[in-house]
């Protein structure tokens, strides 16, 4: 796998490896822990192992995910946006280093993905998705084949991921984490995959203060209570610098993007980053 080097265990971090005759992905410091692939998509959690909470919206993207981009679209004509115009924008706006190591949570039918391409034609970049719905995740696999790409996608939960410390220079996350059972712990765990200095880019559905208060927020909030939901911004960890919020789409969405410390950053805020994982 193109990915092996940051294979980590998410139950206790030992190093992973392939065992091609059981077709599974098996721990080196506890062998109890093992994960099939399935269909070449390595699956990190049973369906047992998923809150109810998380389950009603994966069950619902698994039902919807053929159709889920046709379902996108209707938000354009219903808000008067351009969706895939403005996610390119905010992407055009991240500074890309050739041959970067880029995360994609939630990547279902990875137009993020294709979308970094389109508005970076000239960096190479390797990928990697992961998803909480196996419905998506056979859509995406479907297109990178398709696109005769070779992406690793990972079936995981989104705070308890399969990669080491340190794994990636870019982490996204489009859509999903107003959803999320546990804001703080998805975002803690994407900030200790990231590496230092590496950028994480959250957006959702999420209304600005300004149009709030107009009628038009009122009723778009009353039709989705989705776009309601305020910026996950005090859910962020303490190892974050250059936080930044800003709204695309007319206002509609909210789009963080923020940087880990630097390694020497992170020295001197080891007391306050204990502090925050103990009492967090």
């Amino acid at each position: 796998m193109k990915v092996r080097d940051i294979l980590h265990c998410p139950k206790c971090q030992g190093r992973l490896e392939i065992d091609r005759v059981a077709d599974c992905l098996t721990c080196q410091s506890d062998p109890s822990h093992g994960f099939p692939i399935i269909d070449g998509i390595p699956s990190f959690l049973r369906r047992e192992e998923i809150s109810p909470e998380d389950a009603r919206w994966v069950f619902e993207y698994d039902e919807e995910a053929e159709k889920y981009d046709e379902a996108v679209k209707r938000y354009d004509e219903w808000l008067g946006v351009d969706l895939r115009r403005e996610v390119i924008k905010v992407l055009r706006g991240i500074t890309l280093k050739p041959f970067c190591r880029i995360l994609d949570m939630s990547t279902g039918t990875v137009a993020v993905i294709f979308g970094i391409i389109e508005a970076h034609p000239e960096v190479s970049c390797e990928f990697v998705g992961v998803d909480l719905s196996i419905g998506m995740l056979r859509v995406a696999q479907r297109r990178f084949v398709n696109a005769k790409m070779e992406v690793p996608l990972f079936h995981s939960q989104v705070a308890e991921l399969p990669f080491g410390n340190g794994s990636f220079d870019i982490i996204t996350n489009f859509g999903g984490i107003n959803t999320f059972k546990d804001i703080p712990a998805a975002l803690r765990e994407w900030v200790r995959v990231l590496k230092p200095n590496g950028i994480l880019l959250v957006a959702d559905e999420g209304l600005s203060p300004t149009l709030r208060k107009t009628r038009r927020g009122a009723n778009i909030i009353k039709e989705n209570w989705l776009f309601g939901v305020q910026p996950p911004l005090k859910h962020l960890p303490p190892q974050v610098k250059n936080v930044e919020l800003r709204w695309m789409a007319r206002e509609t969405f909210y789009v963080i993007s923020c940087q880990k410390l630097s390694e020497e950053e992170l020295k001197d805020t080891e007391p306050l980053r204990l502090w925050f994982t103990v009492e967090g």
